[in-house]
């Protein structure tokens, strides 16, 4: 039963992979495409993310070029930091919650209550330690003066990768 369950819980969660979408700077505007890879494919330039559909902006098609690689790496960690963490700690902060209020009623004992104490004291000090990471780097990154010597006004975490248009047949979709 341990193993259904285990395998419906990661099948549910590599269901959005499907639908993952983002935008990306470029010379031209706003690059908006559709799935994990940025590059390769019809894109919008100019287009914007609204109601989970890429909309506005002209049809292109873009040759992956070396920053493209980046602008994937950024949507996985997006992904990953604001999509999959939030409902994998909410689900361990409600099984945290029913292991305690089944080791009050007596049926799980004192083993069981540190169990859960260890579980929701797990999951609110990891989602600390990850999400001050990130303000953590921002703030050392505004101390040294990053933006003034490289160029990121916009911000570290922001990636302009400027596309090179060309016509190329596109892929099929």
């Amino acid at each position: 039963m341990k193993k259904i369950f285990l395998i419906i819980f990661f099948v549910s969660l590599l269901i959005p992979l499907i639908s993952l979408a983002g935008t990306y700077q470029a010379d031209g505007g706003n690059v908006c495409y559709e799935g994990l890879v940025p590059c390769g494919k019809p894109v919008n330039i100019g287009g914007s993310w609204e109601d989970g559909h890429c909309v506005g902006g002209d049809i292109q098609c873009v040759r992956c070029q070396f920053c493209h690689l980046f602008v994937m790496l950024n949507a996985i960690i997006y992904f990953v930091l604001f999509q999959i963490v939030p409902p994998i700690a909410a689900l361990m902060l409600v099984i945290g919650g029913i292991m305690f209020m089944f080791a009050n009623l007596g049926e799980g004992g004192p083993q069981m209550l540190n169990q859960a104490r260890k579980l929701i004291s797990s999951v609110i000090i990891g989602l600390i330690i990850m999400f001050s990471a990130w303000l953590v780097v921002g703030v050392f990154f505004s101390f040294i003066g990053v933006a003034e010597w490289t160029g990121l006004q916009a911000g570290w975490f922001n990636i302009n990768c400027p596309v090179k248009l060309d016509s190329y047949p596109c892929p099929i979709e």
